[in-house]
């Protein structure tokens, strides 16, 4: 009897290792198939959802733009201006009132060059570097020109002396800088806009 229960034991405990062994060999080949199948489909869903990604990004880099190309070239249109405003036959025309000494005027003309940069000095990040040292460059001349011009005449001499040396000495030059800087302006719009 205890042979008989060795036995059946025995039995049982290969017939276990056996079934075991054949369960893990299903369970190792279904494994295999879930991983072939798989693979493939988690390729093609990573690649999707990363094209698709790249697909968003470029739409709203797109539409971005879009909305910013108006506000753009109001940047340029509106430093277009402030180079026309500061040029010296605008501002001393605009700026020269009846009964002004030299030395007023001279105040007054850097007092509205100043304002006027003040009030469009943000629309430089709108314009690439060079185009932004050209208008600088622009009004660091005229301001030159102004200081230039004010050192030749007497401080309470009527405005008139002070604007008809600044019409003398450096209209040619002034305006060579203002209209260089406008050309900048006008590139920069036929390149980054019209093309």
């Amino acid at each position: 009897m205890d042979l008989l229960i060795y036995n059946l034991t025995t039995i049982d405990f290969n017939h276990i290792i056996f079934t075991s062994m054949i369960v893990f060999e299903e369970i190792i080949k279904l494994s295999c198939i879930v991983v072939l199948i798989s693979t493939p489909i988690l390729v093609l869903l990573r690649w999707f959802l990363k094209h698709n990604l790249k697909q968003k990004q470029l739409e709203l880099a797109n539409s971005t733009f879009k909305e910013l190309i108006p506000t753009r070239l109001q940047a340029y249109e509106r430093l277009a201006i402030l180079l026309e405003r500061i040029s010296p036959e605008a501002i001393v025309l605009r700026e020269n009132k009846a009964n002004m000494t030299s030395l007023q005027l001279q105040k007054q003309l850097l007092s509205s060059i100043r304002h006027e940069f003040e009030h469009n000095f943000a629309m430089q990040i709108y314009l690439p570097a060079p185009t932004w040292d050209a208008i600088l460059k622009s009004r660091d001349v005229v301001i030159k020109l102004i200081n230039t011009a004010s050192g030749e005449v007497q401080p309470n001499s009527p405005a008139i002396h002070l604007s008809k040396i600044i019409f003398e000495k450096g209209v040619n030059e002034t305006n060579f800088y203002i209209n260089k800087a406008k050309e900048n302006l006008k590139k920069d719009i036929q390149l980054y806009y019209f093309d």
